[in-house]
Order: structure tokens, then C-alpha cells, then sequence
């Protein structure tokens, strides 16, 4: 998934070349030491900055080689996996890449240089010296900005906030790319007049919290990608491509609100509006419902429920239907009571089988899920 991810920086700036600069120094900072084995004429890789591999590297670089010896004029360039367009700069004993863009956030590539047979298309000193074997260095970009994320989920209805931003960004690629490290300045507004006061507290700028980690596992499932709780490299190629052609949430916006207060409830909200309203149980003393904010992460139709009971009593419930798991094994989820309303089970929210067949119908991956001692919403 990384190398794809850079291969999509590379498809977006195609037709870019490789371009070798001499006599511009390029400083090189203190990094990882490569010793090569002692030879006659041999030529050592002496500093990398950044290190590498141990710690994340700047998306425009510079990523910077010092050699034991100056370099000889023309000689052999490292190669670049993935492919990654860019500008090569020679001075003395330096030698840096400098790219033509900002990479992705968390993609990685490598550098190796040529060494170990002293001869054509060996990386060489000015006085014929090469390295005794090939050296490979490796860097994985920083992470890209949570807000920058936000702002395009909020753009696209994965969100209930919509992003205005304060002056149009550049449809260009340094531009697009950019802004994933340096978003454009810009206010998010509600997209629904009446949302309901959890879920207003659910959101916060700049944070990846419950609400912004769902809305990413949204647009992760729709767009066929593996759906992660944290933010991956695959994400980031997927945000760009959709940025490009455009994209809106088929699901639109939806939040499930369990209420503590007698008689509890699950309220679920979608798209500015209450559909589906009903009793239900949530936790006993002994082994409650965590209040917080949380999202879907694992839904089943059916399935065996296994655990134990506060007082240590193993339990095994066959069949459990419309299961929607939020919070490790806490599930808002159907099961058979003589009544509903008050807490009955052992973390999980519990709602009749009928309503609970649609309430399946209603949540997808990455729903928000707000267990709350509010008052539920009402219409």
C-alpha cells in the first residue's frame, strides 16, 4: 500500500525528470553512520540526514548523502523506489534529493547507491573509489495534518460540519499536496440547524477524536480501502485521488444516541433528522455502558456472544442478531428481554430484535455512537 501510495505522486506530476545540479552545496546534518568493509580506494557513506528509517522525514526534503571522498563529475546517481521526480545536487563530498512535490504523508521510498563491483554504473570518488557494496537508506514521510483530513470529510458529508474555505486552493499539484501538511485557512459551520448537543460536543478542530476517526473509517469502507481506528498511509493517496474527481458520503451523516435517563433509550439521528427511536438497555452497576463518544468499528448479523457475568459465571448467548460494536466488546446489538428500558446487560446496548433489525439497517462502519446521561433528543 505505501509504494502504491507514491506512485500516485508520481502519476500526478508525469513527464517530470530527473535533474543532476553540481557545485550547490547542500549541508548535511549529523544522521546514521554506514561503514563500509575496509578496501583499497574504497568509498564510505559517512552521514544521511535525515537518518534513516528512525525518524519521520521532511515531504520536500532535502534527503542528504555525505561521502568519505568528493564525488567524481558524471558519475552514477542513486535510484529512487518508487520512482519520485526530483532534482539531484552535487557538491564535494555531498550529494542530496531534493523532490519535485511534497510526498504523501507516511509513504516511503528508498534510495540505493551502487557499489561493490568498482566498475561501470558504481557511484565513484573523484579518484576512482567505490563503495564496497551497495548501501539502501530508507525514509517514511511524516504524517500529514488531522485538519486537513477534517476539512475535506466535512467537504465531502462525512462530517455534520460543513468547511468554507478563506480563498479558493490552487487546482494545481504542489498545491493539493501541500495542503495536506498546510491546510487552507478556512471556518467549519453545522450542516444541520437543529444537531443535537452530544453530538456538537462530539467535535473538535484539529483533533483526530471519535467523531473525525469515524468519518476517516466511513470514507476508508466506501472507498474499498482496509478500514484502520488510526490514521495509515493508504489513506492519504485515497484523499487525494477523491479531492481530484470529487466524492460525496452515500450514507450521509448519522449518530446513535444512547440515553441513560429512565426510560433508556437509542435515538439515531441522520442527516439533520430523527428516524428511528426506541428503548433500550445499557449496563448494570457492576458492569455499565462507558459514557463518551464513540464510533462503529465491527458489525455482524449474527453471531455467538461469549463472556462473563460481573460475578465471574462463564456465559455463551447463540444467535445475538444486528450486531454493531463500539467500544471493545460493548455492541449496540438486539437480544430477547421480558422488557426494555433499564439497565440489563453487561456493557452492551440492547435493543428489541424487530427494532434492532432496523437500527442494522440504519448505522454503517464509522457511525457516531454517543453514550450519554443527557435526555435523549426529540424531534
Amino acid at each position: 500500500m505505501l509504494r502504491g501510495a507514491l506512485v500516485v505522486v508520481v502519476a500526478l506530476v508525469a513527464g517530470a525528470a530527473l535533474r543532476v545540479i553540481d557545485g550547490e552545496h547542500s549541508a548535511s546534518a549529523a544522521g546514521s553512520s554506514y561503514e563500509s568493509p575496509a578496501g583499497a580506494r574504497a568509498l564510505t557513506v559517512a552521514q544521511v540526514a535525515p537518518a534513516s528509517s528512525a525518524q519521520a522525514a521532511p515531504p520536500r526534503g532535502p534527503f542528504e548523502v555525505r561521502f568519505s571522498a568528493p564525488l567524481a563529475p558524471g558519475t552514477t546517481m542513486p535510484t529512487i523506489t518508487p520512482s519520485v521526480p526530483g532534482t539531484w545536487h552535487r557538491h564535494g563530498t555531498d550529494l542530496s534529493f531534493v523532490p519535485d512535490y511534497p510526498l504523501l504523508p507516511l509513504s516511503q521510498f528508498t534510495m540505493t547507491i551502487p557499489g561493490g563491483a568498482g566498475g561501470f554504473g558504481d557511484l565513484q570518488s573523484a579518484s576512482g573509489g567505490s563503495l564496497p557494496q551497495s548501501v539502501q537508506l530508507t525514509w517514511t514521510i511524516e504524517n500529514g495534518s488531522v485538519l486537513r483530513i477534517q476539512q475535506l470529510l466535512a467537504k465531502w458529508g462525512y462530517l455534520p460540519l460543513t468547511f468554507t474555505p478563506a480563498k479558493a486552493l490552487p487546482n494545481v499539484t504542489g498545491a493539493r499536496l501541500e495542503s495536506l501538511y498546510h491546510p487552507q485557512p478556512g471556518t467549519f459551520a453545522w450542516r444541520y440547524p437543529d444537531t443535537p448537543s452530544v453530538v456538537r460536543s462530539a467535535w473538535k478542530e484539529g483533533v483526530a477524536n471519535h467523531m473525525t476517526r469515524g468519518a476517516i473509517v466511513a470514507f476508508e469502507r466506501t472507498h474499498e480501502l482496509p478500514a484502520y481506528t488510526s490514521i495509515r498511509a493508504p489513506l492519504w493517496p485515497a484523499l487525494v485521488a477523491a479531492e481530484g474527481v470529487g466524492t460525496t458520503d452515500p450514507q450521509g451523516y448519522t449518530a446513535a444516541i444512547a440515553s441513560k435517563v429512565m426510560p433508556e433509550t437509542l435515538t439515531i439521528w441522520h442527516n439533520g433528522q430523527i428516524v428511528f427511536h426506541s428503548l433500550a438497555n445499557t449496563g448494570i452497576a457492576q458492569s455499565p455502558t462507558p459514557d463518551g463518544d464513540f464510533f462503529v468499528y465491527l458489525r455482524h448479523r449474527s453471531q455467538t456472544m461469549r463472556g462473563h457475568n460481573p460475578d465471574g459465571q462463564y456465559y455463551v448467548d447463540h444467535g445475538v442478531k444486528w450486531i454493531n460494536y463500539f467500544d471493545g466488546n460493548d455492541a449496540i446489538h438486539g437480544f430477547v428481554r421480558a422488557n426494555y428500558g433499564f439497565p440489563q446487560s453487561v456493557g452492551c446496548v440492547e435493543l428489541p430484535v424487530p427494532e434492532a433489525a432496523i437500527a442494522w439497517g440504519l448505522l454503517h462502519y464509522g457511525t457516531l455512537v454517543v453514550v450519554t446521561t443527557q435526555p435523549a433528543p426529540v424531534a
